[in-house]
């Protein structure tokens, strides 16, 4: 009976959907974007909050970091990303004057911060260990979760497949995901984000309060 139930899911073409990927369900199917009805919509948490939706289960922590400490200028990736929203939601929380240096392109972070023209940088865990935004604001969650309307049980299982997968061979995972993304992604970041994070499914403690820190930018 399993077999003929399926389940069509909307994700962004980042982390948050690699175990999915990695899972191989055929029963799933997977639209990258933004836009649609679906049984479950994977996003970065910061996205799902201002899209208005709800944070049904957590999926990624530790993966966006502050690299290599935090320092007074930060390079970041695109303005209005969910690295610049939780950025300035934490310089908002504390009072911080740190200088936001935007790049359009993730390469140049790196060649930013060897240059010395930043001294820290918002990077996924692929990059290095850096210091998770979990530990600078209590109130995110996490990095990467889920919007469950539908078949929540199939999506979530699957989910869990796909972890269990780069639990028990991560290069091999990587590749699977790499061959079935719509743009060119490394199996080494695929990896790397993987390995360096941690992989829940878990429900969100207080998804109110960190609505309301980042509504404050």
């Amino acid at each position: 009976m399993s077999s003929t139930i399926h389940a069509n899911v909307i994700a962004a073409p980042g982390p948050v959907v690699y175990p999915l990927l990695a899972a191989e369900d055929e029963r799933i199917k997977i639209t990258f974007g933004k836009e649609g009805d679906a049984d479950a919509v994977f996003d970065s948490t910061v996205s799902l909050v201002r899209r208005g939706l709800r944070i049904d289960r957590v999926l990624i922590k530790g993966l966006m970091q502050v690299f290599p400490s935090l320092g007074d200028r930060i390079a970041v990736w695109r303005k209005g990303s969910a690295a610049d929203v939780l950025l300035r939601s934490y310089m908002a929380k504390m009072g911080k004057n740190i200088e936001i240096i935007y790049v359009d392109d993730q390469s140049e972070i790196m060649k930013l911060l060897k240059s010395g023209k930043v001294n820290s940088a918002v990077v996924s865990s692929a990059a290095g260990k850096g210091i998770p935004f979990e530990e600078l604001l209590p109130e995110v969650p996490g990095s990467c979760g889920v919007h469950l309307n539908r078949n929540e049980e199939l999506i979530l299982s699957a989910y869990m497949k796909g972890i269990e997968e780069f639990k028990r061979n991560a290069d091999e995972a990587a590749k699977k995901v790499a061959s079935r993304l719509p743009i060119k992604v490394d199996p080494s970041f695929i990896k790397g984000t993987m390995v360096n994070s941690i992989l829940v499914v878990e429900k969100p403690k207080d998804s109110i309060t960190f609505k309301q820190l980042i509504s404050s930018v």
